[in-house]
């Protein structure tokens, strides 16, 4: 029991003793699409700005956990073509009207990098859940009432990229991919003459931005 005990200790010195603390910011682009059950959407052009600060773990810095706090605007166009009036007294009628969603949220993300933890170039992908709170929403030039939409999001999001060290301490980074909404954003309104159903977002992102280590155990 004991050799067992001091097997597991020295495993954790061993994790710990080749850790790695990071912080990193980033920006860059979304490309969203608002899914809705009975209307057509086209995808619209947002901005993705994400601070996080990060653990890498291993003795080959293979894998990390980044703590994320992110603020992101996601833009969809609907297709009012099929319709006559979209929302009664506040909209007048329009082929097509903007949605806009401005979002601040959390992601916690698992990280696993390739190469080992003293290559300057390092490939990754990363996944993990996002928590995402609507600060505004936006239909047309309306502000909607926060009664007719979702305060809180839940979602997923999924990356692939790459960093390159500069310097000791660090490192710039790219990297793109998707994020998709698993809880609705709009709510049933009455000013709505259809059902509103799904209405979750899906979109392709792409971001760059830089790392600092703050504390390097294998230097």
């Amino acid at each position: 029991m004991k050799k067992n005990i001091l097997i597991a200790l020295i495993a954790m010195f061993s994790i710990t003793s080749y850790g790695q603390y990071r912080w990193e910011v980033s920006g860059g682009i979304t490309n969203s699409s608002l899914n809705l059950d009975n209307v057509d959407t086209n995808r619209g052009t947002g901005f993705y700005f994400n601070a996080g600060y990060g653990y890498v773990m291993g003795v080959r810095a293979k894998t990390s956990i980044v703590f994320s706090v992110e603020v992101l605007q996601r833009n969809s166009e609907i297709d009012l073509s099929n319709l006559s009036i979209f929302i009664a007294d506040d909209i007048a009628f329009n082929r097509n009207i903007n949605v806009k969603a401005l979002q601040v949220g959390f992601s916690p993300k698992f990280r696993y990098l390739f190469n080992s933890g003293k290559a300057r170039f390092r490939p990754f992908v990363n996944v993990g859940p996002t928590f995402r709170f609507n600060a505004n929403v936006e239909l047309g030039d309306v502000e909607l009432e926060t009664d007719s939409y979702e305060q809180l999001v839940i979602g997923g999001v999924y990356g692939v990229g790459f960093s390159q060290m500069i310097g000791e301490m660090f490192d710039i980074f790219a990297e793109a991919g998707v994020m998709n909404d698993f809880t609705n954003n709009l709510k049933e309104n009455d000013d709505l003459i259809f059902d509103v159903g799904n209405s979750k977002f899906f979109d392709i992102y792409a971001r760059v931005g830089v790392r600092f280590r703050i504390y390097d155990a294998r230097r």
